[in-house]
């Protein structure tokens, strides 16, 4: 139990303790935006090949205990089409959120593609795609379900650690109307697979269109 406790502060608290305290404090106010990106970027990996690390090593559990499996070409090829089409559904839902939600410049798919290099926004897809994965779906919705014994229960918790994370450099409407029901639809997705590599791929294709509204612009 107490390893288990370790490794889900590791995947859960250490993220948003960096994301909403460490970085914008101590990072983002002495070095500029582009450099403290990376950083955070740098931050995510490095967690996420240490919950690899402490799943065969501490633990002494092999990867597939977190999701990490191989998958086939079929399997594959039905992540990037729910990939494609979720990202299709991203605008639907900013749409209807703008109906409750004030508009607001800031925040918004467009202003965060039109703020970055298309290289950068690429990194943050592939960082997003592959780190979020192991560190709110894989390691901590299998760790959780068997301390809870409900999928639901940690479902639920994992979801309110990866909405927190993304709590900085997006508006409320995109958390909203975004990130909750997107995140809600990524932990279905694993509960369904139960394989990372699924997901991941999902969460990359859904991502993608970042890369092509910055090199548009």
């Amino acid at each position: 139990m107490q390893k288990k406790i370790l490794g889900l502060s590791l995947s859960l608290a250490v993220p948003v303790i960096f994301t909403l305290f460490i970085n914008p404090v101590f990072i983002k106010l002495n070095i500029n935006e582009p450099v403290s990106t990376l950083i955070g970027f740098g931050v995510f990996w490095g967690l996420a090949f240490v919950m690899l690390f402490f799943t065969q090593t501490v633990e002494n559990q092999p990867l597939a205990t977190i999701g990490w499996k191989s998958l086939s070409w079929k399997s594959g090829l039905i992540a990037v089409g729910l990939g494609v089409l979720l990202s299709l559904l991203v605008p639907v839902l900013t749409l209807l959120i703008s109906k409750v939600f004030p508009p607001s410049n800031s925040g918004t798919v467009a202003q965060v593609a039109s703020n970055y290099s298309w290289w950068i926004l690429l990194l943050s897809v592939l960082t997003a795609g592959i780190t979020e994965e192991i560190l709110f779906r894989g390691y901590p919705l299998e760790r959780l379900q068997k301390i809870t014994g409900n999928k639901w229960i940690s479902g639920l918790i994992s979801l309110v650690f990866f909405v927190a994370v993304h709590a900085t450099g997006w508006n409320l409407a995109h958390i909203v109307g975004v990130v909750v029901p997107l995140g809600i639809i990524l932990t279905g997705l694993y509960f369904w697979q139960r394989n990372l590599l699924f997901v991941m791929i999902v969460h990359v294709v859904i991502d993608l269109p970042l890369v092509f509204i910055a090199l548009l612009s």
